[in-house]
C-alpha cells in the first residue's frame, strides 16, 4: 500500500520527536541517577561520620564514667586519711596542752576577769 508525501512526512516528524522525546529522557534519567548516587554518598559520609561521632560519645561517656568511679574511690579514701590525720592532730594538740598546763580548770575561770581573752564571753 503506498504512502503519501504528506503521510509520511507527519509519520517521520512524529518519529523525530519520540526520539527527541527519548533522547531527553534518557539524559534526565542519567541525571537523576548521578543526583541519586551523589546524594547517597552524602548520606552514607554523613551516616559514618554521625556514628563515629556517636560512637566517640559512648566510649568517652565509658572513660569519663570509669574517670568518675576511681576518682570517687580517691575522695573516699582521702576523707578516710584526712579524719585519720585530724584526730592524730587533736590528740598531738590534746597532749600539747596538757604538756604545758593549758587544759587547768583555772584558766578557764580566768575568763571571767581577763580583758583580752579572745574565749571571753561578751556581757
Amino acid at each position: 500500500m503506498p504512502v503519501s508525501r504528506r503521510k509520511y512526512n507527519e509519520l517521520a516528524a512524529d518519529y523525530e520527536r519520540v526520539l527527541e522525546q527519548r533522547d531527553n529522557a534518557r539524559r534526565q534519567a542519567r541525571t537523576h541517577l548521578t543526583t541519586t548516587r551523589t546524594a547517597a554518598g552524602q548520606y552514607t559520609t554523613a551516616d559514618a561520620a554521625l556514628e563515629r561521632t556517636r560512637l566517640a560519645r559512648i566510649r568517652d561517656a565509658v572513660r569519663y564514667g570509669a574517670r568518675i568511679d576511681r576518682l570517687a574511690r580517691v575522695v573516699a579514701r582521702l576523707r578516710v586519711e584526712v579524719a585519720a590525720e585530724s584526730r592524730r592532730a587533736d590528740r598531738l594538740q590534746a597532749a600539747y596542752d596538757h604538756a604545758v598546763g593549758l587544759d587547768a580548770p583555772s584558766l578557764d575561770l580566768g575568763a571571767q576577769w581577763q580583758q583580752r581573752r579572745t574565749d571571753k564571753e561578751a556581757v
